[in-house]
């Protein structure tokens, strides 16, 4: 028996020795403090913990009220003194057709918020101490310019976010049959659509890229070689597109670049309180209704139009919108909801909602049809999308009677077909051997483990002119023109030759 132990002893030992310890990295993700965007990166994160990693993500004090924190992720303190507030505003008021801002000021009102975090050199060093091995960069416009933060730290970065940008990643992309996000087009497009489809793309190619910082890259990274902005953004060594085929049209892909929307869709936790006894006394079904951060741009027309519309209704109403003068018995007004848990409570029938890409995930997820009002950015995309599949209805938010509202509330409610349909997708998206936040984190895991080069196309690092083949159709076209001209001087030699001889005959 002692024998025995001993030989257990001896090889145990030896896989201790032989045993590699497992390797923990930090990743930071960065995204300026928007809950929506955020959010997503929270699932993520909690599935890279389950993998072995920590994740930093830094936020505002008001979103540490908001956010739940999974287990393995540390929030950070955000500099608060970088005129988000100020930013936010302009860029809300932007799209109001009332408004007196221009582009450009959205654009000034971005710089300065860049210029206030990428020069703040106290929390780069915090962010330095994190000692990241990878980044992780809310993908859209207005935090592009975070990039620049990892070029620092001398670290790679992953893009991650709900707007599809192939000129940015360079899918090879069909103008004629995959629509622009930024419209309310349908891949079933006119000519006139097709033609202005085109165009906005070819922009994208050629024009400056949205979100770039009011200065060169190596006024932020002064010890680092010089890159453009638009170069340093291609070398992202993945895309994370919160995107799925069964929410919004078919679409190509490169290896690198992974369509995985509905991250921060999730299981509904029980309500509490006030609203958990509103919900649950319920006979005829509730309404969620929310238009996320957008209450204050909607117009009070549309406000007043929608209280007088649920008035008229049988169905109870959870309402996201703080108003002292509006009071209806089948009415619960909030200031926060937790909206993935109201959406997946047996007894919500309806989701009305500002079509943002979160909020229509996590109506897909619990399989609750939606009646839309879209505002601006990818918001009538997702509505036209919406409609397309049979999911809902979108309706213009300046162009509708109380009568058009409660007809259509009651149309999606009580046609089964709205359900059908959404029940179906839903049951296919979560059939999948892996939730978006699990292959997400499995892909991000490779990245870190082997590199992006692996997944990596030579179309993304081409110049354009070769991108777009214009060498190939200057080949083309000049040898057709050439070709053209030769036959154009046989054919003039021929008929001279058969004049001539015609004359010498006569």
């Amino acid at each position: 028996m002692k024998k025995v132990f001993i030989i257990l002893s001896g090889i145990y030992a030896v896989l201790l020795i032989n045993t590699e310890p497992i390797k923990c990295d930090n990743i930071l993700f960065l995204s300026l403090p928007y809950f929506s965007h955020i959010h997503p990166m929270t699932s993520l994160a909690r599935e890279l913990h389950r993998r072995g990693h920590n994740s930093y993500i830094p936020i505002s004090q008001e979103l540490t009220k908001k956010l739940k924190k999974p287990e393995g992720v540390r929030f950070l303190q955000m500099p608060e003194k970088i005129k988000m507030d100020e930013f936010t505003k302009i860029a809300l008021s932007f799209f109001s057709p009332k408004s007196t801002y221009s582009f450009g000021d959205v654009l000034k009102a971005n710089w300065e918020v860049c210029d206030n975090l990428l020069l703040n050199e106290k929390w780069f060093q915090e962010l330095k101490s994190i000692n990241a091995t990878l980044a992780v960069i809310d993908a859209v416009f207005m935090s592009n310019c975070l990039v620049i933060i990892p070029y620092k730290l001398s670290i790679p970065f992953v893009f991650m976010g709900s707007m599809n940008v192939p000129p940015l990643h360079r899918t090879p992309w069909v103008y004629s049959a995959f629509p622009y996000t930024l419209t309310s087009y349908s891949e079933r497009m006119s000519f006139t659509e097709r033609l202005q489809n085109t165009y906005n793309y070819f922009f994208d190619y050629i024009g400056p890229p949205l979100g770039a910082p009011s200065k060169s890259v190596q006024s932020y990274a002064p010890n680092k070689p010089a890159i453009s902005f638009d170069e340093l953004r291609r070398k992202a060594d993945l895309h994370i597109v919160e995107l799925d085929f069964l929410i919004d049209y078919a679409i190509p892909s490169l290896p690198n670049v992974e369509y995985l929307g509905g991250m921060g869709a999730l299981p509904a936790e029980p309500l509490k309180g006030e609203l958990d006894e509103f919900v649950n006394s319920s006979s005829n079904g509730i309404i969620v209704v929310s238009f996320g951060s957008l209450v204050s741009l909607l117009p009070k027309e549309h406000l007043i139009k929608m209280g007088e519309a649920f008035k008229k209704i049988k169905y109870d109403v959870v309402w996201k919108w703080s108003d002292a003068s509006y009071s209806s018995s089948n009415v619960f007004l909030t200031k926060w909801m937790p909206q993935n848990d109201l959406l997946g409570h047996p007894k919500t029938r309806l989701f009305i909602t500002h079509c943002g890409n979160g909020g229509q995930f996590e109506s897909l997820y619990h399989a609750v049809p939606m009646l839309g009002f879209p505002v601006f950015g990818d918001q009538p995309h997702n509505g036209k999308r919406m409609e397309d599949k049979g999911f809902g209805i979108s309706m213009d938010l300046y162009k509708y009677t109380v009568k058009d509202l409660v007809e259509n509330i009651n149309e999606i409610i009580s046609n089964p077909k709205y359900k059908k349909n959404i029940k179906m997708a839903s049951d296919i998206f979560k059939s999948r051997p892996e939730s978006p936040s699990e292959r997400g984190a499995r892909i991000v895991d490779d990245v870190i483990k082997y590199g992006g080069g692996f997944m990596r196309s030579y179309c993304q690092d081409m110049p354009l002119y070769k991108y777009f083949m214009l060498d190939i159709f200057a080949v083309v076209f000049s040898s057709a023109f050439v070709g053209i001209l030769i036959v154009v001087f046989i054919l003039r030699k021929c008929f001279s030759f058969c004049l001539n001889k015609k004359k010498k005959n006569e």
